[in-house]
């Protein structure tokens, strides 16, 4: 047939060319990978098995090999469904303090609907990419993922419900006053937490940043990011003289003899903390910090604290519910005297050191159970 004379035939032969020659070439990259697999002997290497020597030192090389490999293992250290913000968090084997957080996003149904699926703790194995991006904060393109070890704290509180709309709270205004909940990359790296949400923030100026520790309280000034849309991302407004200003700055109360009073707080235990841990919710100026009960002195007082702390949480359970990463009463109030112990710009909670128990005196209460 001459396909000069039907034109319409000539293009639908030419379209069914490129599409054996874009099928072709993907099988063959595919065979050339799956080639270079058996040369490294990744494919003969188990799927979603640990290999501690690739995790020391968190090197990213490495971790990117797993990655692509046999799988990343980790675990989940947030996820909310509702704003589509999920992260990993790697740690150093035998280092507790050295860990890293990567960013999780899939374009993937199967992978997004396995993201859904995760909570906080949860261990997994993922499968995928770092993508190239702007930001200083690592993100993950999920290709798989599986939960090797799922997390359950025994409790009969009902999930938290996050009640802040996003972005429609931002949309309408420019500037808020909320907490740094993290900081890192010198500055490069930042996230606020503004009323019970977690919003990451891109940063062209670490200048501005690099100095801030995890708790403080900050007016940040800033534009919404068209890209991307969820989760939803906040920058710094450099069009000001000052984009970002201190409100209150955590380190301030660090050895400080401080009275204060707060709703009574519970960090069930975790695979990053071996038993319960209280807290005190405690305002600044309209915005909640929790500061941990704590002393590093004495064993076997640091024991007692807890045991008194327990019995006031037990003894009001009827009236406890769950919040974004804990438990609360908050019908119940304590007030504690201790100092103040700040230590690291990363620290996850401000601590209170206490002597004793006598530090610690019931206020008010709802009901008993």
């Amino acid at each position: 047939m001459n396909l000069k004379r039907y034109p319409k035939f000539r293009s639908l032969f030419l379209l069914c060319l490129i599409i054996v020659a874009i099928v072709s070439f993907n099988y063959l990259s595919i065979e050339k990978v799956d080639a270079a697999d058996e040369q490294s002997g990744t494919s003969s290497r188990p799927q979603c098995s640990y290999h501690p020597e690739a995790y020391q030192e968190l090197n990213l090389t490495n971790l990117k090999d797993e990655l692509e490999g046999t799988g990343l293992i980790g675990s989940i250290h947030g996820a909310s469904s509702s704003s589509k913000l999920f992260v990993l968090s790697v740690r150093e084997p035998e280092n507790f303090f050295n860990h890293r957080e990567f960013s999780l996003v899939t374009y993937d149904r199967a992978a997004f609907k396995a993201l859904t699926e995760v909570k906080r703790h949860d261990q997994v194995c993922i499968r995928g990419r770092f993508l190239a991006n702007p930001s200083q904060q690592k993100h993950i393109l999920v290709e798989s993922l599986k939960i090797l070890e799922p997390w359950s704290y025994k409790n009969d509180f009902k999930p938290y419900e996050r009640k802040t709309a996003l972005p429609e709270e931002l949309k309408n205004q420019t500037s808020v006053i909320g907490k740094v909940h993290a900081v890192a990359a010198d500055g490069g790296v930042m996230v606020i937490e503004y009323k019970d949400a977690v919003i990451p923030v891109f940063v062209q100026s670490p200048q501005l940043t690099k100095d801030l520790f995890r708790g403080d309280i900050i007016r940040l000034h800033y534009r919404l990011q068209n890209l991307p849309t969820q989760p939803t991302h906040l920058r710094l407004n450099l069009d000001l003289d000052k984009p970002l200003q201190m409100i209150d700055s955590i380190a301030a109360w660090h050895e400080k003899e401080i009275v204060v009073k707060g709703k009574l707080v519970k960090f069930p235990q975790s695979p990053q903390i071996k038993f319960d841990v209280y807290a005190l919710a405690v305002d600044t100026g309209g915005i909640t910090r929790y500061f941990t009960l704590v002393n590093f002195d004495d064993a076997s007082e640091f024991e007692k604290i807890r045991q008194k702390l327990a019995q006031i949480w037990n003894d009001h359970l009827s009236t406890a519910s769950s919040g974004r990463n804990m438990l609360i009463n908050e019908d119940v109030v304590i007030e504690v005297r201790g100092r103040g112990n700040v230590v690291s710009p990363g620290q996850a909670n401000p601590q209170i050191l206490l002597s004793g128990v006598e530090d610690i005196q019931l206020l008010s209460y709802g009901a008993t159970r």
